[in-house]
């Protein structure tokens, strides 16, 4: 994951600081924007070791404001499942861990688009909303670690930025390759989802907020496109 992960940023920054000639195009009025894509955690060592990311979209719907400059608002969802390499030593009678952590958020987009030939183009965008998380399919341990207890579920401000390599394959819908990279300004708490008791988990760090990458697949709609430059 790393190596395409380094692999993909090195081919966005050669095709955005490329010396290529100028191409002024611009790109469609309305645009639906979504993204598939695996989390990876990162940033609080804490929630890196109880969590693996299990997939990751949003949808968008945009309008360019001028220039290439476009915004928008959209709905997200981040699903993540317990790590599976440090639960499986641990059970609760005959019960192992499928604790899950799902996240829903609704955000508001503001971004722009490059192109660097007549097809291909780079989108950096940056969108910030609030994100609602819950904790389901607990193990409801009630040992003195996890006292007193917290509610399974948090709201949460949000910021995400990303970038995307894009390349028109109709003149109304582009596909590529996207890499975000999302905080929630919240620190991970082990006692809601009840892992608070697991050594592996409460001997980590936890100085910093939630977050992670987001490397995956991207496709635009691209409605009232226009052919040609204004």
């Amino acid at each position: 994951m790393k190596k395409i992960i380094l692999s993909l940023s090195l081919l966005i920054c050669v095709c955005t600081f490329a010396q290529t000639p100028k191409i002024d195009k611009k790109n469609a009025i309305v645009s639906i924007r979504g993204i598939v894509g695996i989390p990876k955690t990162i940033s609080s060592s804490m929630f890196h070791t109880s969590f693996n990311g299990v997939f990751e979209a949003n949808l968008s719907l945009n309008v360019r404001l001028f220039g290439n400059v476009f915004a928008g608002a959209g709905y997200q969802n981040s699903f993540f499942q317990n790590n599976r390499e440090i639960f499986v030593f641990y059970r609760i009678g005959s019960q192992s861990y499928e604790t899950k952590m799902m996240g829903q958020g609704g955000f508001i987009k503001l971004g722009f688009d490059k192109f660097f030939t007549e097809r291909a183009y780079m989108s950096y965008a940056l969108n910030t909303g609030l994100m609602y998380c819950n904790y389901s399919f607990i193990n409801n341990d009630t040992s003195a670690a996890n006292l007193p207890i917290v509610p399974r579920s948090f709201i949460s401000p949000y910021v995400q930025p990303e970038m995307s390599l894009n390349v028109i394959v109709d003149k109304t819908l582009s596909f590529g390759f996207i890499l975000s990279y999302t905080t929630l300004f919240t620190k991970f708490d082990p006692k809601a989802p009840r892992f608070n008791q697991i050594e592996e988990v409460h001997s980590k760090g936890n100085k910093y907020f939630m977050s992670w990458f987001n490397f995956g697949f991207g496709f635009h709609i691209l409605l009232n496109k226009k052919a040609k430059a204004a």
